[in-house]
């Protein structure tokens, strides 16, 4: 599934089109600086425009924000004016934050690197674009779906003054609102370990190669790199201090090291000589003049090395400064490769000739393991709706009442199951057919895990619609399929962040191009707490669709319980489901306990079910 389009025009010029902004931007092929610049640019300005558009029809809307007076004039409800302007306000910041934040450097063999030389330009874009719409989404929920949340909590609680400020939309209240969107919005500036806002941005790195494939790439110059006879002599011809014979020396030494070097100035000269990327070779975190003039600086001290004229207490740090200028031309050449290949295999392909192997992704049969996921699915809807309504009536100080009305319960978990079984089973099988085709091959992960979230959302309220429309109440089987459909598509976004999470993990153990999920002792806390934190992100953002569910009259369960009980066993299935994703897999030779980034855990990727 291409989500980035392009059309070459005259004169090489090429405009493309994105499925999420459709911003048309046009670069010039021969200078990407433009694509870079257009693309930042247009979408900013973009979102400045949404902003402008949304604030006129809401000042054009003010009439319908007005109460009458006693005299019959009408006056403008300000408080409602001030929270939507507030709401706007914060997206537009909220927006910009994320794509800076986005962008922002990562540490590659301990140098900042930008991320967008560490991928191909669509799926740098796609992977802002997703991010930003994330952060715009939860800044959303935060600021304007919280009132429901108070709403719930018992009397006695929360002070009456405040609950009287919420119901009046007065100024303390309003000011409260904008400190919890001024703390959020700081938090996507916030670099730390524990900003689970900066977390999904990392992960999303993730899915789009950054910066795993740069590393990988440096790894390979570093221990295996293979340069041509062919080429030698011509390097030899252009460089200084450097005979053939420092190519064939142990990979360890100061020679050989130089020889390499050698080397990739000499390939990144023909690429900058060329003049097809300017904006590569000007970026300034790369510092690429400075770097040669460290390279020519070294080339001299090589130079009096081989003919013993430097002091022996200055080898040593010659040493380490070949190494680490090594190590710096290894990030430009992985960086240059990725920037200048828009798919995968023409990396591969270009890395093979310049001389390492960077091997096209290994991707297992997903399908394989959906036993897994149906037997935690049935599990976690039982016990989800059991549980919580069992909880339910012991918070409302009814003691523990375990004999529960079975065929409430029965309909609900066939519901869950429904809702988020059907949404599952099919991206499961969708990820096979990609996988017998070939085609998933061809698809970075960010790609496949924006279809599994669009098919999931809209393949759970299928499922869901379906099961009303058979075992429902009369008055919603009454209604025709395509009404009933609608109305459950709310009830999407729960299958599809749990299908995004199930895929992402289940990757990470059969796919090569992610890394190995740490199996080692000291991070199962974290990984539980990794699954509990996704769980109450998940029931988060459907707190709105659930706080709307009223219970008919007559009913069993009265509102207030039909929520805790929906809320309960959301809260189940996407933690039931998030520990199978992060437990439920073991790589055949990873043995838990073991560091994946040891030497005994490396060799290999197809996953076993276990421990």
């Amino acid at each position: 599934m291409d989500h980035v389009t392009g059309q070459v025009g005259a004169r090489g010029r090429r405009t493309i089109h994105t499925f999420l902004t459709r911003v048309p931007v046009s670069w010039d092929l021969r200078s990407d600086r433009d694509f870079h610049t257009n693309v930042g640019v247009s979408v900013m300005v973009r979102l400045r425009r949404i902003l402008l558009f949304n604030l006129v029809p809401l000042l054009a809307a003010c009439p319908a924000l007005a109460q009458p007076t006693p005299t019959g004039a009408l006056e403008i409800d300000a408080s409602v004016v001030t929270q939507w302007a507030i709401t706007l306000l914060g997206l537009a910041t909220a927006a910009r934050l994320a794509w800076s934040a986005f962008g922002r450097d990562v540490a590659v063999d301990e140098f900042p690197t930008i991320p967008r030389y560490m991928t191909n330009r669509s799926q740098y874009l796609l992977g802002s674009i997703a991010y930003t719409l994330f952060a715009c989404g939860v800044f959303l929920v935060l600021v304007r779906e919280h009132q429901p949340i108070l709403a719930m909590i018992p009397p006695g609680i929360i002070p009456e003054p405040i609950l009287k400020a919420i119901d009046e939309n007065s100024a303390p209240y309003l000011a409260v609102v904008a400190a919890m969107g001024a703390v959020y919005l700081y938090l996507l500036t916030k670099e730390a370990d524990w900003n689970l806002l900066l977390g999904m941005r990392d992960v999303i790195h993730l899915w789009i190669s950054v910066p795993q494939l740069a590393k990988e790439i440096i790894a390979q110059i570093r221990y295996a790199l293979r340069v041509s006879e062919k080429v030698i002599p011509l390097v030899v011809a252009n460089s200084r201090a450097l005979t053939e014979r420092d190519f064939q020396k142990d990979r360890q030494t100061p020679d050989r090291l130089w020889a390499e070097i050698c080397y990739m100035n000499w390939w990144l000269q023909k690429g900058h000589e060329a003049g097809n990327d300017a904006t590569f070779f000007t970026e300034a975190s790369f510092g690429y003049d400075k770097l040669i003039a460290e390279f020519e600086q070294t080339s001299w001290t090589m130079k009096q090395r081989k003919s013993g004229s430097v002091a022996t207490f200055a080898i040593v740090d010659f040493d380490q400064g070949i190494k680490r200028l090594h190590s710096r031309f290894a990030r430009l050449i992985a960086c240059y490769l990725i920037y200048r290949n828009g798919s995968r295999r023409a990396l591969c392909a270009e890395a093979r000739e310049f001389g390492v192997d960077v091997d096209a992704p290994v991707i297992q049969n997903p399908l394989q393991y959906w036993i897994i996921y149906a037997v935690v699915l049935i599990a976690a809807a039982h016990l989800g709706v059991y549980l919580s309504a069992v909880a339910f009536d012991a918070l409302q100080g009814q003691g523990l009442v375990m004999g529960q009305d079975s065929g409430r319960m029965l309909a609900w978990v066939l519901y869950s199951m429904s809702n988020f079984g059907f949404a599952i089973g099919l991206v499961l099988v969708l990820r096979l057919a990609a996988h017998s085709l070939g085609s998933a091959f061809d698809q970075s992960p960010m790609v496949t895990y924006c279809w599994t979230f669009l098919v999931a959302f809209a393949a759970g309220p299928f499922g869901l619609a379906l099961a009303v429309h058979v075992f429902g109440e009369d008055a919603s089987r009454a209604l025709p399929f395509s009404d009933l459909y609608f109305r459950m598509l709310r009830w999407g976004l729960g299958p599809a962040l749990v299908s995004v999470y199930i895929s992402y993990y289940l990757d990470r153990q059969s796919c090569s191009a992610l890394p190995d999920i740490d199996m080692s002792p000291s991070r199962i806390f974290w990984r539980n707490l990794n699954c509990l934190a996704f769980s109450l992100g998940v029931v988060f953002l459907l707190l709105p669709s659930l706080f709307t569910l009223l219970a008919p009259e007559g009913a069993v369960w009265d509102t207030n319980k039909l929520r805790f009980l929906a809320t309960g066993t959301t809260f189940g299935i996407a933690y039931g489901l998030a520990l199978a994703a992060q437990f439920a897999l073991v790589k055949p030779g990873q043995t838990v306990g073991v560091d994946p980034r040891s030497p005994a855990a490396m060799n290999n990727s197809a996953p076993l079910v276990g421990h």
